[in-house]
């Protein structure tokens, strides 16, 4: 039993480790910014740090996080911005996705192989609507207060195309067009006649930055999907590896019995033996018990 307990605790202590899985990692940050996890609690965030799902990172005024993720895609996030990491997982199979929240201000996302390989394993969801892909590098902004433009969810397509989805109906977006879903009007995602007005007054420090990355993970996403795969498989093997040798290390629940009357049956089986043998005369004549009589004596 006392085994037993031991190797479910092991078991506890694997899930935990792998239940959050790696999102990506900080690739540069300018300004001020935080990470929390699940508790809220705001944390120091720095260049090479690694995100995880179920973290949130919030950028201050003057803040820019810049992001590569497992699968070799890109989040840029924007000043005054609340991102979170509600779902990922970068294997290089059909359990892929990478499903994110822009709680308020703006995240620039440049797709990885996820994107690439499967459309409906991306998704952004914003207050009052939620973006899907068709292979894309795009822009989403939410906007709170009134500024010159309507508060509301807002996105634009820099390459591919974009889809805003609503209870009321879908809108695609193509490169060069903006298309907007009001906070307080429950209608269909529609395209804008012009650009908004928030989208001028932007200033970013780190952005030029951002087009060299992009070149340099677009070249290589097929290879590094190939090595993830690799490293699953090997990780995996070695964790039913690690598990098969701690089970043999259990004993049964039914154990003790049963090598008990292993035991008690093989003592019987010897002390029949050795009544046997000692129990055969000279000749092989067994001897008889008293008033029984021999096969051998007449009457």
């Amino acid at each position: 039993m006392r085994n037993l307990l031991a190797f479910l605790v092991v078991l506890a202590v694997c899930h935990s480790a792998f239940a959050a899985e790696l999102f990506g990692s900080v690739d540069a940050i300018s300004g001020s910014a935080s990470v929390s996890g699940k508790d809220g609690k705001p944390g120091a965030i720095s260049t090479g740090q690694k995100i995880y799902a179920g973290q949130t990172i919030n950028t201050a005024s003057d803040g820019e996080v810049q992001l590569v993720t497992e699968d070799g895609g890109i989040i840029a996030l924007r000043p005054d911005t609340t991102f979170r990491v509600d779902e990922y997982q970068a294997d290089g199979g059909s359990g892929d996705r990478i499903f994110m929240s822009l709680l308020k201000g703006a995240v620039r996302s440049i797709t990885g192989w996820i994107g690439k390989h499967d459309n409906a394993a991306y998704r952004l969801t914003t207050p009052t609507a939620t973006i899907g892909i068709r292979g894309t590098d795009h822009e989403t902004t939410v906007i709170e207060k009134t500024g010159g433009d309507e508060p509301g969810t807002y996105d634009t397509v820099n390459e591919g195309t974009t889809f805003l989805k609503t209870p009321q109906g879908q809108t695609d977006v193509t490169p060069g067009k903006f298309a907007f879903v009001p906070r307080n009007r429950s209608v269909a995602p529609f395209l804008l006649a012009r650009q908004p007005e928030f989208w001028a007054r932007r200033r970013l420090r780190i952005e030029g930055r951002i087009q060299q990355r992009k070149e340099f993970f677009h070249n290589r996403l097929e290879q590094m999907r190939e090595q993830r795969v690799r490293r699953t498989v090997s990780v995996r093997g070695r964790r039913l590896e690690h598990a098969g040798a701690d089970r043999r290390h259990v004993r049964p629940a039914t154990g003790r019995q049963s090598s008990g009357h292993n035991r008690l049956r093989e003592r019987r089986y010897g002390q029949a033996q050795r009544d046997r043998r000692a129990g055969h005369g000279q000749g092989g004549q067994r001897p008889h018990k008293s008033g029984e009589r021999s096969l051998h004596t007449r009457e």
